[in-house]
């Protein structure tokens, strides 16, 4: 039997339990209120930016360049590549210069990979690799070049030309001839496009044939790594289409390359032996098509006076995600996460991944490259005079 004594030490201490049960319980209730606070926070933000509108843009900075007619700019890793016959440079939104390389060349012809690009001469016999870190190396050849690939590590696929054979090499970035596959028409085919993935351990080969008298395109893999090694000549999988010409195969991650033909548009996913995931036939024309890391955007005319084009978006599991008209006469059209960037030297049209138009408007000075940023608003401008970093409002 308790004791007075021992009787108010226990309603003491299941006092005690009682009021840390209920402590807990408060702290408890807070954190789920926030969560609920947070989570419906970001869901009005989410739904405004899905519905904000934008309608005119404002200069927020302007660098000065000068940069002669001749002069080409691509979209490289975030930044500006700008490459001509006399050299490259890669600069920034600030001008400011990340590397350069000189060189004379009559047809220059550029691949690129994250931060990695190549260059060379079309026919040529050398090939320049350059990254964010400087020259990576320069690849030299005893026969002309054709096309060239490049993988994020600076690895570059060739193709030659060896009077009635074809051959298509892999050098590593210092000029290291690491594989050597030789093309003839009678066993392979001509080689019409190549693509090394971004690991530089895949290539994807489109070839064309006559086979008894019919046309013949292939779409093949090759493996340099472990798992091809266990392979003949690293090939990996391939697939053969009759009656069809495939102008265009690309890797457009790791795992992921589309082929797009005449009639045909494929996807294929795998990361040692890419397989077809995906497959239709186009009863329309493609105009241009167009890829980011994560999907494909294919251009068509729709014969309307009023949305003279439409292009349609799929996805790497090869799911059509958007189908849209559009009125302008493109320059480029740019795929980043989950905006299409339709532009050209005078205009500009911004819809997201529901078909929302976001923005449209016209530039004040003719425009050569549009490059996106990390924030959805803000994007660079160049043209031949300066670069401007612009926000949407």
């Amino acid at each position: 039997m308790l004791n007075i004594k021992d009787y108010k030490k226990k309603r003491e201490k299941d006092e005690f339990k009682q009021k840390l049960v209920r402590h807990r319980l408060v702290i408890l209730y807070r954190i789920i209120l926030v969560m609920i606070v947070l989570t419906v926070s970001a869901i009005l933000l989410y739904i405004n930016y899905q519905n904000k509108v934008y309608t005119d843009y404002e200069v927020v900075q302007e660098y000065e360049r000068q940069d002669a007619d001749e002069a080409n700019y691509i979209l490289c890793n975030g930044k500006v590549l700008k490459y001509s016959q006399d050299g490259a440079e890669v600069f920034d939104g600030a001008n400011n210069a990340v590397w350069n390389e000189t060189y004379e060349m009559q047809n220059p012809m550029v691949a690129t990979c994250k931060d990695s690009v190549a260059i060379c001469d079309y026919k040529g016999n050398r090939i320049y690799v350059i990254s964010d870190a400087g020259e990576q190396g320069i690849i030299e050849t005893k026969l002309p070049i054709t096309n060239i690939s490049v993988s994020q590590q600076g690895v570059v696929a060739a193709v030659l030309e060896d009077n009635d054979v074809t051959r298509i090499f892999l050098f590593s970035k210092e000029g290291e001839e690491l594989i050597n596959i030789r093309c003839t028409m009678a066993q392979n085919g001509y080689p019409v496009d190549i693509s090394l993935s971004e690991d530089g351990i895949k290539l994807g080969v489109s070839y064309i044939r006559i086979e008894r008298g019919e046309l013949k395109s292939s779409v093949a893999f090759y493996n340099f790594g472990d798992v091809g090694q266990n392979e003949i000549d690293n090939y990996a999988s391939g697939y053969d289409y009759i009656d069809t010409v495939i102008p265009k195969v690309k890797f457009i991650n790791s795992s992921t390359a589309f082929a797009l033909g005449d009639n045909r548009f494929n996807l294929y996913r795998g990361s040692q032996k890419p397989t077809s995931a995906f497959e239709t036939i186009l009863n329309e024309e493609v105009q241009s098509v167009f890829y980011g890391n994560k999907s494909v955007g294919l251009v068509f005319r729709t014969g309307e006076s009023e949305n003279k084009f439409r292009i349609d978006v799929y996805n790497e599991e090869g799911e059509l995600s958007l189908s849209q008209k559009f009125d302008i006469d493109y320059l480029d059209i740019i795929l980043k996460d989950d905006l299409l960037i339709i532009y050209n030297d005078t205009r500009c049209i911004i819809y997201n991944t529901h078909g929302v138009e976001k923005f449209s408007g016209s530039f004040r000075e003719p425009v050569l490259l549009l490059v996106p940023t990390e924030q959805k608003s803000k994007y660079l401008l160049v043209n031949r005079s300066a670069v401007q970093t612009i926000r949407l409002k």
